[in-house]
């Protein structure tokens, strides 16, 4: 409830900007200005980084006196918003000077208040004056894992947003309701500031928290170049990346992605496709019994975007050669049974750096393209679960891939004559920003913005669906 908060808070006033989104409350304590927080590059090469806050600041890894730089705190803006999704999954949005509302026309799906915010932000310029010179202690044990690690960076926080006021984030889910029409519940948060007036809650709810003021709700960060000397410099421009001097002038140490394979393909997401096509591989022969049971657990997910994310963080984990935070699974009682099943089928853990598709691998894959998309993409996916629908998508992405029109002739397209599967089939397209269009006997896929992920993560979840799914 609080990511989904911040997240869609640092979407409407920051889009394409520096800010993150805090996803755990419990996180909001670490993230002062010059707290160290790792940056870990992703396993896939086109998932965004995560940050994993730690327990210490600059000044605990510094050799010598600490440093001072000023922190200025000013007024950022008043946030109320409404965000509504329809069945296309669209929303209007109205900007006016301090303030943020956002609204549409459908089923209300989230709202929130975080009230009047301020920015706590430091003086770069000072803070580069004092880095002259100065040494980080390589024998810390923060800066000796970070350095192990061939995916982290370590940086700073630059600046922070902080609620001035306390809060409440609410979930209520209404079973019998008509969430995009097609589901037993509907589920709706909202982010409320606590005012006597006006009470918040106007009907029963299943999770309520309550956030109080001075909690971080998003931060920025700098990252540091290290060199082996433990001297380092402040990245200040985009483009400038950080890491740790190893043998030589290093830069930013590289993720273990897989990208796409070379080859003569123009077009960008075939050709990201054609890359990772041998996990599609690997997961279509898997033994039938594994397969089915794999998809059924797996398709169960689809109505839990939280346990999505423990599950990819845990997949991630033991793709890099690391045991998964075993409290996080606790909380979500099934993951434990999809990751068991996942281990014993991947057979050994890998050692840390394998690249070679794999069992684990091409279910990390499949997980992480979920962990991208919004709850009503999930939703809509999990309504196409069905043999012939998949078989469908299939035929639609790999013609969407190549540029080429579908015919609603071909016999793998038979499910997209029921009215009812098209609706289906069209919304799941609009909600990851391609539209499905008829043009007399034929289909038609149209990708809104070329550089989008979100259409590269529906070809993946298809087809990784498709690779599992029992044929009837």
């Amino acid at each position: 409830m609080f990511a989904k908060a911040t997240k869609n808070l640092v979407s409407e006033i920051d889009t394409d900007g520096s800010l993150i989104p805090v996803s755990r409350l419990n996180d909001s304590d670490g993230l002062a200005p010059l707290a160290l927080v790792i940056k870990r590059n992703c396993y896939w090469f086109w998932q965004q980084p995560k940050y994993l806050t730690s327990d210490f600041k600059l000044n605990d890894v510094l050799v010598g006196d600490p440093i001072n730089p000023a922190v200025v705190e000013s007024d950022f803006l008043t946030y109320n918003g409404k965000v509504v999704d329809n069945k296309s999954g669209s929303a209007a949005a109205e900007f006016g000077p301090g303030t943020i509302n956002v609204g549409g026309a459908g089923s209300s799906k989230l709202q929130s208040s975080f009230g009047n915010l301020k920015k706590e932000e430091v003086d770069v310029q000072k803070l580069l004056q004092d880095s002259k010179s100065r040494v980080l202690d390589l024998k810390h044990s923060l800066i000796e894992q970070t350095r192990e690690s061939q995916r982290e960076v370590l940086t700073l926080v630059k600046e922070r947003i902080v609620t001035t006021q306390p809060c409440t984030v609410t979930e209520d889910v209404q079973e019998g309701g008509t969430c995009t029409g097609m589901f037993g519940f509907n589920k709706t948060i909202k982010v409320s500031v606590n005012d006597k007036s006006k009470p918040f809650v106007e009907y029963d709810t299943n999770v309520s928290i309550n956030i109080p003021p001075k909690t971080t709700i998003a931060y920025s960060v700098i990252e540091l170049e290290v060199a082996h000397t433990g001297h380092y410099e402040l990245c200040l421009l985009p483009n400038i990346k950080g890491g740790f001097e190893v043998d030589g002038p290093v830069k930013v140490k590289q993720s273990s992605t897989v990208s796409a394979a070379p080859g003569k393909t123009t077009n960008k997401l075939q050709k990201d496709l054609e890359g990772l096509q041998g996990q599609f591989t690997v997961l279509s022969k898997l033994p039938s019994s594994t397969r089915s049971a794999l998809f059924q657990q797996i398709s169960l997910l689809l109505q839990d975007s939280a346990a999505i994310s423990v599950l990819e963080d845990a997949l991630e984990d033991l793709c890099g050669g690391t045991q998964p935070d075993p409290i996080a699974l606790e909380k979500v009682p099934a993951l434990k049974a999809t990751l068991e099943l996942v281990q014993k089928t991947a057979g050994a853990n890998p050692s840390g750096k394998q690249k070679k598709p794999s069992a684990l691998t091409a279910t990390h894959l499949l997980i992480s393209s979920f962990d991208e998309m919004t709850d009503s993409a999930l939703l809509e996916l999990k309504s196409c679960c069905s043999y012939a629908t998949l078989q469908a998508l299939l035929h639609l992405v790999q013609n969407m891939t190549s540029n080429k029109k579908s015919s609603l002739k071909d016999a793998a397209l038979a499910a997209l004559t029921n009215e009812k599967v098209f609706k289906k089939v069209t919304s799941l397209f609009a909600s990851c920003n391609v539209t499905l269009l008829k043009e007399k006997d034929s289909v038609v896929t149209k990708i809104g913005k070329p550089q989008d992920r979100l259409p590269l993560m529906l070809c993946i979840a298809v087809k990784g669906l498709a690779s599992l799914v029992p044929p009837v």
